[in-house]
């Protein structure tokens, strides 16, 4: 009897030893799943919004899936990524990290949302791929590239052309191709190239820089900041010209400023 009873105790010994090994190897490979890049540089202050909590951002920390992270004035961070990919995160700025996706097995946002202040993204290696896709969304726009370089600013500061809009986001891009829709459905969408520059005022696009085009996408958003986050960028894919139902004034062109 005493040996059937050591022999019981020992097989539950073993089960519980067994369970605990997987649990200690199934929370690292959940943690890795859900980490999407790391802070690689920081000035100023800034914080992640996890989890239900606050904590203060740092350098070399991990960045995770459903992040929100939050600059303060005079701040500013960069996301270090697969590939030496990374988002530049600017002053006075909010970025949310709403979708992943694994690449080459490693971690890697695959849609953001900016709610607020200025982004720059730069997307190369394995995350421009042909199979791998990028998405920035704002509150008015939307944009997905593969292989580029560009910088975004959603704002709702009200401009002097147009008194009656709350929401703009302005796009310059510096290397590759980068697609900008509205919120449309359908999506009205156009192709931004290298050295151009393309605002979204509300429910329209404005295009400035080299490229000549003039007012398109009169289409009315209908996405503010309690919709939730409804636009964003798609890389390469082609997109047709807009009409222009109703007579705003389109800004002046402007070239691609320097990245300070």
């Amino acid at each position: 009897m005493q040996g059937r009873s050591q022999m019981k105790f020992s097989r539950i010994a073993s089960l519980f030893t067994l369970a605990m090994l997987t649990i200690a190897t199934a929370v690292p490979a959940a943690h890795a799943q859900n980490t999407v890049g790391m802070i690689a540089q920081i000035q100023g202050a800034a914080q992640i919004q996890r989890n239900g909590g606050t904590i203060a951002a740092a350098q070399n920390m991990a960045v995770m899936l459903h992040d929100k992270i939050v600059t303060e004035p005079n701040a500013s961070l960069t996301i270090g990524l697969i590939d030496n990919s990374s988002l530049q995160l600017g002053a006075s700025a909010t970025l949310t990290i709403d979708e992943s996706v694994l690449v080459n097995g490693v971690g890697a946002p695959s849609k953001v949302g900016l709610l607020g202040g200025r982004l720059r993204s730069i997307i190369v290696g394995a995350m421009r791929g042909s199979s791998t896709t990028f998405e920035v969304h704002t509150p008015n726009a939307i944009r997905a590239v593969r292989g580029t370089d560009w910088t975004e600013n959603y704002g709702e500061q009200p401009r002097q052309r147009y008194p009656d809009c709350r929401q703009f986001t302005d796009v310059d891009v510096q290397d590759g191709t980068v697609q900008v829709c509205n919120t449309a459905t359908p999506p009205e969408c156009q192709d931004v190239h290298a050295g151009h520059h393309t605002t979204v005022a509300c429910g329209g696009f404005f295009a400035g820089g080299a490229s000549g085009l003039g007012a398109f996408g009169a289409t009315a958003l209908g996405a503010g900041l309690a919709g939730g986050v409804g636009a964003g960028i798609a890389a390469g894919a082609g997109a047709g010209a807009f009409s222009s139902p109703d007579n705003r004034q389109q800004p002046p062109h402007h070239p691609v400023s320097p990245i300070e």
